[in-house]
């Protein structure tokens, strides 16, 4: 297995070559191509085939994602898309302290705390989702198929900086929670998702709430996590893929 910290289309390229594939890049980082029977199979880690469009842009999208989890009854983040400030300063009131994140962001990028109502002038809230602030302890639990394949323990304090200084514990399996990884196939039934990640924060009094869905986890952390087991993402996510396409050829 890979032990260095690369992009996950690099993880993917690499891990295929290893497994003998003779992959090409298409589009160097991006988009890779492998050999096959009936010509070639494509590999695009941001938009893969595990996932319909449907499913991907309905995680993309951060308001949609807390609409369907609320519907569905799954214990989330209190959340507001305002039209105004004056929505925005309601919220902020109300919440003492709020996360303001683009809502069809990614990677934590343009992501930040505010407390003030000076902080929060600087938006131009329109196209912002805002949450409400929860400290505690951060899992990603990882799901490929209807199975959890791994558990992640985030560590990096109060910051939400895309450079933050990140830590990730990777669990045993022993040390899964059964009720989360439970709920967490639950919730990506619901969105369709045969590969993605859940994020939960444990609060304080050990409830667990959703804090994101993703339908396109980064794969570095489970290779090289900080401590704990490492585990195969790339092999494991390609080896599916792979039989998705052998099922195809089958049933034609």
């Amino acid at each position: 297995m890979i032990t260095k910290r690369l992009s996950s289309a690099e993880l993917l390229f690499e891990t295929a070559g290893i497994m003998g594939l003779r992959p090409s890049w298409l589009k160097q980082g991006a988009i890779f191509a492998i050999p096959a029977v009936d010509g070639e199979h494509y590999i695009n880690y941001s938009i893969s085939s595990m996932n319909s469009q449907l499913s991907s842009s309905m995680v993309g999208n951060k308001n949609a994602a807390r609409l369907v989890l609320a519907r569905r009854g799954f214990p989330t983040m209190a959340h507001l898309v305002p039209s105004n400030h004056v929505e925005a300063q309601t919220f902020l009131a109300k919440h003492k302290k709020i996360i303001i994140k683009p809502i069809n962001g990614s990677n934590s990028r343009n992501v930040h705390i505010i407390e003030t109502a000076g902080q929060l002038d600087a938006f131009d809230v329109r196209g912002y989702i805002l949450e409400s602030y929860a400290p505690g302890k951060e899992l990603r639990y990882l799901i490929l198929g209807n199975k959890v394949i791994g558990v992640h323990e985030s560590q990096y304090g109060e910051s939400v900086a895309e450079d933050r200084d990140l830590k990730r514990i990777s669990y045993v399996r022993a040390d899964w929670d059964p009720a989360l990884v439970t709920l967490s196939l639950e919730v990506a039934k619901a969105f369709g998702l045969r590969f993605g990640a859940v994020d939960y924060i444990i609060g304080r009094d050990g409830r667990a709430r959703i804090l994101e869905v993703n339908s396109s986890p980064g794969m570095k952390w489970f290779h090289v996590p900080t401590s704990g087991p490492a585990i195969d993402v790339a092999g494991l996510f390609l080896q599916a893929m792979l039989h998705d396409r052998r099922s195809e050829l089958l049933a034609h």
